[in-house]
């Protein structure tokens, strides 16, 4: 089923892009594994690490009333080289790079709208003309440039860190986890608001959204109050703030080896 969706998503996207034949774009998909084999998986993997800015800690740091960053990934080698061809797939919204890396049954949400088809019908994949829109490609690359961890001894991976390594005791649907360091919490949801502290990697509880969201450096997101630990109630830039409930995405290690992700979604 998965083969036969890619194989007409290719002639499509081949009529209206006039691309070159389907030969030549089927091998396109097969690009997110195309550098991974034993002989040169390790130069690969030294390679990638070298090209890391200011990589997630892979060990996460315990801290009272934080929820300090994590990447795992770098721990499996195989995986570490997945993860980061798929980022790059993301960043160059290729369509059939990202629908390699998928799983057929893939989970989509939590009705019947799940596998690999209804992942492509979803997120617009299945039309040539709006599948560089997507937002899938923003969901996608948020969620894998935040880390996480892994689980059931290495065979699956859970990205973001936030959702992966969400503390029990605190309610996930009424809180949420700074993203950032130094992070201004402001008196009021503006610029120009005193700033009462700046916070880092905190547990908040999330107490309203602001109905407009603001544009600051490119991005627009909605300011939102919030409550510390300890009782002080203040606001903060929706960039910089992610709930354990939001987008999250999951990998598994397949039987020969390699990995595919088998969920991309929000709530619970």
């Amino acid at each position: 089923m998965k083969k036969c969706i890619a194989t007409m998503l290719i002639g499509l996207l081949t009529i209206a892009c006039g691309q070159q034949d389907t030969k030549e774009e089927e091998a396109i998909g097969e690009e997110v594994m195309s550098s991974i084999n034993m002989d040169s998986l390790r130069q690969v993997y030294n390679e990638l690490m070298k090209l890391r800015l200011e990589p997630l800690p892979i060990k996460q740091v315990a801290e009272k009333a934080k929820l300090n960053p994590v990447d795992e990934a770098p721990k499996d080698t195989l995986f570490f080289v997945f993860r980061e061809n798929l980022r790059q797939v993301v960043q160059e919204k290729n369509v059939f790079g990202l629908l390699e890396a998928v799983d057929e049954q893939i989970k989509n949400g939590f009705g019947d709208n799940n596998g690999f088809a209804e992942f492509v019908s979803l997120w617009g994949l299945d039309q040539p003309d709006e599948a560089a829109d997507s937002e899938v490609w923003q969901v996608l690359g948020d969620v894998l440039e935040l880390g996480g961890a892994f689980s059931d001894q290495g065979r699956f991976f859970t990205a973001n860190y936030v959702a992966s390594n969400w503390p029990a005791g605190h309610e996930p649907f009424e809180s949420g986890a700074i993203i950032g360091s130094g992070v201004r919490f402001r008196s009021a949801p503006t610029l120009q608001s005193q700033t009462i502290a700046s916070i880092s990697y905190d547990i908040v509880k999330v107490i309203e959204h602001s109905e407009k969201e603001e544009t600051i450096g490119g991005e627009s997101h909605p300011w939102i109050k919030v409550a510390l630990l300890d009782g002080r109630e203040g606001f903060v830039y929706g960039k910089f703030l992610r709930s354990p409930v939001g987008y999250r995405a999951g990998f598994e290690r397949k039987p020969n080896g390699q990995w595919q992700m088998n969920f991309l979604l929000a709530g619970d």
